[in-house]
């Protein structure tokens, strides 16, 4: 039986929104599992910190790959998977993580920009990463992980744009694992 650094040694992990919260925790414990980590955000001093950070837990001193991008933008999620397999020639894991939230009503006078912020970011992107990297992972037989949250399954008064968001993330996940899962790559979703 393999432990986790075996499992994942050596293996491409690209993680959205990596360079704060969730992601960089994720990011660290794959980089410990000597992981090649592809670190992501819209800043580039916070992808830099936590690629430094990824390459000293890293058994090997492996160095993260640093991409800046915004994910609510199409082309910067292209090129962010173009960069990875530029860089590495495959890719063996896809986190999801990468979210935007805004609490509003119904009556915001900014309503439609806010949804299409929350809706490009939280779920777009998912949807168009996931169509480009599915070649790589098929070769691979990788694994993609979709960074869900409670909200997807309970209301909220003003957290609807956010719950609507994760909820249609939930219903891609499960539908992308069916889809999918004949090829060999695993779809999973973490709350």
């Amino acid at each position: 039986m393999s432990n986790t650094y075996d499992e994942f040694n050596g293996k491409v992990v690209l993680i959205t929104g990596s360079s704060a919260g969730i992601g960089a925790a994720a990011a660290l414990e794959f980089a410990k599992c000597g992981a090649h980590v592809v670190i992501t955000g819209r800043k580039a001093q916070t992808v830099k910190e936590t690629a430094e950070e990824c390459r000293k837990v890293s058994p090997k001193g492996l160095k993260a790959l640093e991409v800046v991008v915004d994910i609510s933008k199409l082309d910067d999620c292209k090129r962010l998977v173009d960069t990875t397999i530029k860089t590495f020639g495959k890719l063996d894991v896809l986190v999801n993580n990468a979210a935007y939230g805004d609490i509003t009503k119904i009556a915001d006078p900014q309503l439609i920009d806010k949804y299409e912020m929350v809706m490009n970011t939280n779920l777009r992107s998912v949807i168009y990463l996931t169509q480009l990297s599915v070649e790589h992972l098929e070769k691979t037989k990788g694994n993609i992980i979709n960074v869900s949250a409670i909200a997807g399954i309970r209301p909220s008064a003003m957290g609807f744009l956010y719950g609507m968001s994760k909820s249609a993330l939930d219903m891609f996940s499960k539908c992308m694992a069916l889809e999918l899962g004949p090829k060999g790559i695993r779809v999973n979703i973490v709350k």
